[in-house]
């Protein structure tokens, strides 16, 4: 039986060290920057800022997704989505995706990411919610996301190419281990709305913000 769409729950998040001054940093191309984009290092933020919320039910919520490995999500329709058609490729073993790929530790980790039946479901941990569905292709060798269905928000709804950055993201340093920077709407502007934004979406794990496209992103040697 085909499960109806998942509810949206608002996360109702309260930041601890708001009004704690920060530190930002642009980083041109060069010796000091080790990607080929221009970033903005808001780690002072971003690895610094807890969040918790006040509301039981979303508290209850993380906790019940801590045990799950995502079964219950095949089937489940993500509420007025959109679906756009892509090309990424990741290095893979050929084994079967399935069960829970990357499970968030504490409330400052904001995604989970399991696969089912060839479709890589990326949620937000507080809620359980489906934000992305990425439909694969496994060869021996790699794995290729062809098509991903995504929940509209108010910044990717005028700018698709938000949606496969920030599921290339989400796959190179959640389910792959590596540190990469993330894409921003260019509609923000001010770095501290930039780190918060950042912080929101991506919790500790996030580091560097770029206006640029990463899926070309190229990581210097150390």
């Amino acid at each position: 039986m085909f499960r109806l769409f998942k509810k949206k729950v608002k996360e109702s998040e309260t930041f601890q060290n708001h009004d704690q001054e920060y530190e930002f940093t642009w980083l041109d191309i060069g010796e000091d920057n080790p990607f080929n984009k221009r970033i903005l290092d808001i780690r002072s933020l971003t690895q610094h800022m807890l969040s918790f919320t006040k509301e039981k039910y979303v508290a209850e919520l993380f906790n019940k997704q801590r045990h799950s490995i995502g079964r219950e999500l095949i089937n489940t329709k993500i509420p007025e989505s959109k679906t756009i058609n892509v090309n990424l490729v990741y290095p893979h073993n050929g084994s079967k995706i399935e069960g829970a790929a990357y499970k968030a530790k504490c409330m400052e980790d904001k995604w989970d990411i399991y696969g089912w039946n060839n479709i890589i479901y990326l949620t937000r941990s507080w809620t359980g919610e489906v934000v992305y569905k990425a439909f694969i292709n496994i060869t021996d060798t790699s794995f290729e996301i062809q098509k991903i269905e995504y929940s509209p928000d108010k910044y990717n709804k005028n700018d698709q190419s938000l949606v496969v950055n920030h599921v290339h993201f989400l796959i190179k340093t959640l389910a792959l281990g590596a540190i990469y920077p993330h894409k921003v709407p260019t509609a923000l502007i001010n770095e501290k709305d930039i780190a918060l934004y950042s912080f929101s979406q991506f919790g500790h794990n996030c580091w560097y913000a770029t206006y640029d496209d990463i899926v070309d992103v190229i990581v210097k040697n150390s």
